[in-house]
């Protein structure tokens, strides 16, 4: 009887010790995953104007386009490295009801990369010449893409880089200002490519995997 409770308790404090492990592996694995998780920033468009498309100045001579973009970088405690920014504006051309609408490239420009902090908010507001923007009556739609890389910095090393590409469609009235008064959200069908994903994230899967196998 004394053997079978030694080895009872010898069971039972190998049980606490092997729970003690996964247990103390899934919190790590969890507070990685929390630390490594990253949240690609939120591009929108805040202002618009477009001289040529206001009725009220009545004249065809200003060939030019205000845009203000605003960055946000909602990571708590990860900063971003934005390579070059590049920005085209398109009009979206309904040629007749007979043909299908174009998205007519007139405008491109770029925005020299930078840093950005955590939990930072940055506006870049340019104005850039049209190619040949023509009046319109009423109001138009016209679209913007935005492309640029970016790296996080998590600590003191960088992620590695990838690709961000992203869109919008908004309409201007015959004043030349954007319709929409809100920012309009730059958004992209395809998710980023690290966006919402770490190297802490396998170690939890692995983890769920081992309680699975072993319990």
């Amino acid at each position: 009887m004394s053997d079978y409770n030694t080895q009872n308790n010898s069971g039972t404090a190998c049980f606490r010790c092997c729970f003690s492990f996964v247990l103390t592996l899934g919190l790590t694995a969890l507070f990685m995953w929390l630390s490594l998780r990253t949240s690609n920033p939120v591009l929108s468009i805040q202002d618009v104007y477009i001289p040529a498309l206001n009725k009220t100045l009545n004249s065809t001579s200003y060939q030019s386009i205000y845009l203000d973009i605003k960055l946000d970088n909602e990571n708590k405690d990860k900063g971003i490295y934005y390579d070059q920014i590049n920005i085209t504006i398109r009009y979206h051309d309904q040629i007749n009801a007979t043909k299908p609408s174009q998205n007519i490239p007139i405008s491109n420009y770029t925005i020299p990369g930078f840093y950005q902090g955590h939990k930072k908010h940055t506006r870049r507001k340019n104005w850039t010449d049209t190619h040949g923007l023509l009046p319109l009556d009423g109001m138009a739609i016209f679209r913007v893409d935005l492309m640029t890389g970016i790296r996080f910095k998590i600590l003191f090393w960088k992620t590695k880089k990838h690709r961000i590409n992203v869109g919008a469609d908004f309409e201007v009235s015959d004043k030349g200002q954007k319709v929409q008064k809100k920012g309009t959200r730059l958004k992209s069908g395809v998710p980023g490519l690290f966006s919402g994903h770490s190297p802490g994230a396998s170690l939890l899967v692995g983890f769920i995997t081992f309680e699975l196998v072993f319990f």
